[in-house]
C-alpha cells in the first residue's frame, strides 16, 4: 500500500496547543500562555518547552511508520545532573547518554503496548518497522522526549492511519522527577506508566525547578469543561531546599492545592510527598526534615475530600543505585515502584474508574476485591524486591504477544478447529503433550530445541484451556498466573516468609531440601483443612495420571495418613503374600489380573521406603531395554533367530555395555 500523507495534528495527545513552525513541522506547547509568562519570569523556560508526556498516538494496520523531526532543544550537556548520569555509567559523549538500563533521553516507539525501540531525538526522519503479519489494527504512541524540545510532523505510514479516541486524561504536575528527568526512556516516567495503566492520556505540567506557587497554575480554568480524570502531583524538594522558612514551605502547599480543589471539585487528586534522597540529611534553609513535609501535606489534604496523600518517601528503597544521578532523580525501575505506590493508593481509595482489570493487574490484585493491605502490597513488595535484584527478569513481551494469538484463534473469524474446543475434548491433548514433554526433559542437555518445541506445546494447552475459561467469564491466564504465584509465595515461607516461622518448626535458618518438602506438605495440609468444603485425602490425585504414578501419589499420601508398614521387610512380606494371591487364581482370569494388580501396588510401596520413584526406575528399565534391543539389531538379523540365540545375543550386548 502506498504510503499516505496526513496533518499529524488529531494524532497528538498531551499538548495544550500545537505552534506551527515556518517548515511546516509543529512544537508541542505543553502550558497556558499565562503560565509560559511565569515560567520565563522565574527562569524555567528551558524545562517549560520539552515534551514530557506528549505522544503521538494512532491506530495503524501497516508494519511502518515514519515522521520528520527536528531539534528545538536539545539535551543540556553542561547540567550537573547530567553529567551525574554519564560519570555513572562510565559514557562520555554518547549519542544520547544511558541512565541506569534507559537513557537521558529519547524517543519511544510503543506497539500494542509493548516498547518496540528507543532512539535519538535527532533533526531528520525517523523510522520504525514492526511485526504485523496479519495486518491487524494496532495502536501506535510514539512518545515524544521528556526534557529535550522537539519539532514532528509529516506522520506516514504504510498502512491505515487513524485517530485513537479521546479517552479522559491524568493531569500530572510536580518537578524535575514527575517530568521525566533522566529517567531513562519517557515511556518510563511515572506518570507515563500510571496513564497506561489506566487507558487514558497525559498531560505532564511538570517542569524541572518547580516549586509550590499558584502563578504556575495560570490558565486552569480552561480545563473547567474538560476536567481530568485523576490528578496527580509530586511535591518535589525545592520548597524544602529552597524556601526559607516552614512557614513559607505551609503557605504555598495550602495556597497550591486549594486551588487545585476549586478548579478540580470531586476529581481523584493524590498528592505524593517527597522521595527519599541521598542528601537528605544536609542542611536545608527550611530546617525541617522530608518526613514533616508528609506530615504537611496529609494535614492539608484532610481538608479536601477528594485529595489523597501517599508517602513518598517509605514508598522506594532507601538505595542510592535506584537513582540515575546517584542522588535523587529515580531510575526505571524506581520510577516502576512511584508508579505502583500511586497505582495501589488508587485501589485503597476504591476509585470506580481506576480499580480496573489492568490496574488490579498490574498490582497482582483480583478484579473487585476488597483493596486490604495485605491483598495489595504482599506479592507486590516481594515482586518489587525481586526485581530489584540484579538479573531479575523483566518483561516478556513475547508472552503476550502469544496469549493475543491463542485469544484471536478462538474469535469468529479464526480457527475452526479451536473455536470448537472445550476443557474436556482438550484433555487428552494435554496428557499427551505433557507425555512428549517429559520424554524432551530427559534429552534435554542433548536436543535443547526439541524441549524448547515441547515445551512450548504444553504452553500452548494452557494458554487455550484458559481462553476457554475466559471466554466464559469463568478466569483467564492472568488469574491462573496469579493464583499460582500467590501459592509458589505460600508454600515457600523459608524464601518468602519471615524466617522465625521457619526457625520455630525446629529447623533454624539452614534449610535442607528435605526440609523444604516438609514445608510444602506442611503448608498443603493447611489448606485442606481451611478450605471450606473439605475433600477427601485422595480426591485430588487424578485419575488421569498414569497407574504407576497414581499408585506412588495414593501410597504416599496413606502413609502420611498412618497407613503404613513399620519396616521395608514388611512391605517385602505383602509383596510375597500378593505374590501368592495372584499364582493361586486361574492364568487370564479377572481374578488374576486383580492379583497381579495389587503385587504391582505392594512392589510400589517397596520403592517409596526405599526411596525410590518407581515411575523413573520402570523408565529406566524401558529405555534399557530399547537401548539393549537395538543394540542387538546392529549387530545381527533377528529375524529366525530361536530364544536361545537370542538370550546369547543379549547376553553379549549386555557384557559389552
Amino acid at each position: 500500500m502506498p504510503m499516505s500523507r496526513h496533518s499529524i495534528a488529531p494524532f497528538v495527545r498531551g499538548a495544550v496547543s500545537l505552534q506551527e513552525e515556518p517548515d511546516g513541522l509543529v512544537v508541542a506547547q505543553r502550558f497556558f500562555p499565562e503560565q509560559l509568562e511565569h515560567l520565563v519570569k522565574v527562569g524555567r523556560e528551558r524545562r517549560a518547552i520539552a515534551t514530557a508526556g506528549v505522544v503521538i498516538d494512532f491506530a495503524t494496520d501497516g508494519t511502518e511508520v515514519s515522521l520528520d523531526c527536528r531539534v528545538v532543544g536539545g539535551l543540556d550537556r553542561r547540567h550537573p545532573v547530567y553529567r551525574a548520569v554519564m560519570a555513572g555509567v562510565g559514557k562520555d559523549e554518547p549519542p544520547y547518554g544511558l541512565a541506569e538500563e534507559g537513557n537521558v533521553d529519547g524517543i519511544d516507539f510503543v506497539v500494542a503496548g509493548h516498547l518496540v525501540a528507543t532512539v535519538a531525538a535527532t533533526t531528520g526522519r525517523l523510522c520504525l518497522a514492526f511485526e504485523n503479519p496479519e495486518h491487524e489494527e494496532l495502536e501506535v504512541r510514539i512518545y515524544l522526549p521528556s526534557i529535550m524540545s522537539v519539532a514532528f510532523g509529516n506522520l506516514k505510514t504504510n498502512g491505515t492511519l487513524k485517530p485513537v479516541p479521546q479517552r479522559g486524561y491524568l493531569l500530572a504536575l510536580g518537578d524535575s522527577i514527575t517530568q521525566g528527568f533522566v529517567c531513562g526512556r519517557p515511556s518510563l516516567s511515572y506518570p507515563a506508566q500510571i496513564a497506561s495503566t489506566l487507558g487514558i492520556d497525559l498531560i505532564n505540567q511538570s517542569v524541572a525547578g518547580h516549586v509550590f506557587d499558584e502563578d504556575s497554575l495560570g490558565g486552569f480554568s480552561l480545563w473547567r469543561d474538560e476536567q481530568p480524570t485523576v490528578v496527580v502531583i509530586a511535591y518535589g524538594t525545592n520548597d524544602w531546599a529552597r524556601k526559607r522558612s516552614p512557614g513559607s514551605v505551609e503557605g504555598g502547599a495550602v495556597a497550591f492545592l486549594e486551588r487545585i480543589s476549586r478548579l478540580f471539585p470531586g476529581v481523584p487528586t493524590y498528592v505524593l510527598s517527597p522521595l527519599w534522597r541521598v542528601d537528605e540529611h544536609e542542611p536545608v534553609p527550611c530546617g525541617r526534615p522530608l518526613t514533616w513535609i508528609h506530615q504537611l501535606l496529609g494535614r492539608v489534604c484532610s481538608r479536601h475530600e477528594q485529595m489523597h496523600v501517599v508517602d513518598g518517601y517509605h514508598g522506594i528503597p532507601k538505595d542510592p543505585s535506584l537513582f540515575a544521578d546517584g542522588v535523587l532523580h529515580p531510575g526505571p525501575k524506581a520510577m516502576g515502584l512511584v508508579a505502583d505506590l500511586l497505582l495501589e493508593a488508587m485501589c485503597e481509595d476504591s476509585v470506580d474508574l481506576l480499580v480496573s482489570r489492568r490496574v488490579a493487574r498490574r498490582l497482582g490484585t483480583q478484579e473487585g476485591a476488597e483493596p486490604t493491605e495485605e491483598l495489595v502490597s504482599r506479592e507486590a513488595r516481594i515482586d518489587r524486591s525481586i526485581s530489584l535484584r540484579n538479573g531479575s527478569p523483566e518483561t516478556h513481551p513475547e508472552f503476550d504477544r502469544l496469549v493475543r494469538t491463542i485469544w484471536s484463534l478462538r474469535q469468529p473469524d479464526g480457527c475452526p478447529w479451536d473455536r470448537e474446543q472445550t476443557h474436556e475434548t482438550l484433555a487428552k491433548h494435554m496428557v499427551e503433550e505433557a507425555y512428549e514433554a517429559a520424554e524432551a526433559l530427559r534429552l534435554g542437555s542433548e536436543e535443547p530445541e526439541h524441549l524448547r518445541e515441547e515445551l512450548g506445546d504444553v504452553l500452548e494447552q494452557v494458554l487455550l484451556n484458559a481462553q476457554i475459561a475466559d471466554d466464559s467469564d469463568t478466569f483467564d491466564i492472568d488469574d491462573v498466573c496469579r493464583e499460582l504465584n500467590e501459592k509458589l509465595i505460600r508454600r515457600h515461607p523459608h524464601v518468602f516468609g519471615d524466617v522465625t516461622e521457619v526457625a520455630h518448626s525446629g529447623m533454624g535458618t539452614s534449610v535442607t531440601s528435605e526440609d523444604v518438602l516438609q514445608i510444602w506438605d506442611s503448608v498443603k495440609s493447611e489448606e485442606r483443612a481451611a478450605a471450606p468444603a473439605r475433600r477427601g485425602l485422595l480426591d485430588s490425585v487424578p485419575v488421569a495420571l498414569p497407574a504407576l504414578m497414581q499408585a506412588q501419589k495414593i501410597s504416599k499420601r496413606a502413609a502420611a495418613a498412618g497407613f503404613e508398614w513399620e519396616t521395608v521387610a514388611d512391605v517385602w512380606d505383602k509383596v510375597a503374600e500378593e505374590r501368592a494371591e495372584f499364582e493361586s487364581e486361574e492364568p487370564g482370569s479377572p481374578e488374576a489380573l486383580e492379583e497381579f494388580g495389587d503385587m504391582l501396588f505392594a512392589l510400589v510401596n517397596v520403592a517409596r521406603h526405599c526411596g525410590i520413584d518407581a515411575e523413573e526406575a520402570l523408565a529406566a528399565s524401558n529405555a534399557k531395554f530399547r537401548r539393549r534391543w537395538a543394540a542387538m539389531e546392529a549387530k545381527a538379523d533377528l529375524d529366525g533367530l530361536d530364544t536361545e540365540e537370542l538370550n546369547r545375543l543379549w547376553d553379549s550386548v549386555k557384557a559389552g555395555e
